[in-house]
């Protein structure tokens, strides 16, 4: 796609988003983010030196109006979702279909057809994530198997933030892919990382204490805590660097249209790091590399074994299709995320 072309952001704040406007700007391309209330202030502090962006307001995706900030946009690129746990799980689940439906239709009313969609590996899987210890091999054409009802009503889910995200992307998702079924003028692409760490976009990160961290709060657990806890519960080790995960959503927007009659689905696309960031191995590499961490890292003693035998991710065809051939490895994605949660937290105090 060409560079001068203007390219709808929304979630354009959040950690993911943010990345994604800044490596836009960097290639040359307008870009117009949405957010709302203080998050336009920060965006517009971080990015609004560069003449290429501007913002518009959007107070829900589930429900606003994109007449405005689809004007003269050639591509959409799909961020907004809500964050495990600051919803019940019905307003989570509702607001994530809502929402993405809602792109999706008001972009097409707009004669938009090229829209980015950012989902989550775990979208792959059940809600539970148990296919992670089952040593299988995860591809593209796996899909969790659930139901609102079982998200709303089976206790072992809905006690748990993640394992309802989880199940909540997962909908959402096909939600997406059932829109672009039946109208096949859609040009749909799906960016699916597991979880994704990394500093946030200078500037752009507001947050007061721990919860508002994100994914990055898995990696926070491990140096925060008295000295010898025993380690997390040991969640999938997948991860993509922040970069990476941005990265794919830019080269998508270049891919082509499947060919009439193709499955859509083939522009779904997993991307993830190389290798695994497991707990135990985090907390070698943390005592080795930050010696001076040692104190506010867990126990190695008594480590849990793991589950199970661990799954691989497939990535073909994020390399092949995407181009999106290197990423950043697992030690340089843990140090990197590490050392910026330790300046996060000098301003909490």
């Amino acid at each position: 796609m060409s560079n001068s072309k203007l390219i709808l952001v929304t979630g354009a704040s959040g950690f993911i988003g943010a990345h994604v406007v800044a490596q836009l700007l960097e290639a040359g391309y307008r870009v117009r983010g949405t957010a709302r209330g203080a998050k336009l202030d920060l965006l517009k502090a971080t990015f609004g030196s560069n003449a290429n962006f501007e913002v518009a307001p959007i107070d829900d995706v589930a429900s606003g109006d994109f007449t405005a900030a689809l004007q003269g946009v050639d591509a959409v690129i799909h961020l907004a979702s809500p964050l495990a746990g600051r919803q019940s799980a019905e307003d989570g689940l509702n607001s994530a279909i809502q929402g993405t439906l809602n792109v999706l239709q008001q972009a097409l009313k707009a004669g938009i057809t090229k829209v980015v969609y950012t989902s989550s590996w775990a979208t792959t899987v059940d809600p539970e994530l148990k296919a992670t210890w089952t040593g299988v091999m995860i591809t593209e054409k796996d899909w969790g198997k659930t139901s609102k009802e079982e998200l709303l009503n089976n206790p072992k889910i809905v006690e748990n933030p993640i394992f309802v995200y989880c199940g909540t992307k997962t909908l959402a998702e096909r939600a997406a892919w059932d829109f672009a079924k039946e109208h096949p003028e859609l040009d749909l692409a799906s960016i699916n990382p597991p979880f994704v760490y990394g500093p946030p976009v200078p500037g752009i990160y507001s947050g007061t204490d721990y919860t508002s961290l994100g994914t990055n709060l898995l990696l926070y657990q491990l140096i925060a805590g008295a000295s010898g806890r025993p380690l997390p519960v040991q969640l999938p080790p997948y991860y993509c660097h922040v970069r990476d995960a941005a990265r794919a959503h830019i080269l998508a927007l270049d891919v082509p249209k499947v060919a009439v009659g193709a499955d859509v689905e083939q522009k779904r696309f997993i991307v993830a790091g190389p290798g695994e960031i497991l707990n135990e191995w985090a907390v070698e590499t943390l005592l080795a590399k930050r010696p001076a961490l040692k104190d506010r890292l867990p126990t190695l003693e008594g480590a849990p074994e793991l589950p199970g035998k661990l799954s691989t991710v497939d990535t073909a065809r994020a390399r092949e299709v995407l181009g999106l051939k290197e990423y950043k490895g697992a030690e340089e994605t843990l140090l990197e995320t590490v050392d910026a949660l330790l300046e996060i937290e000098k301003a909490w105090q």
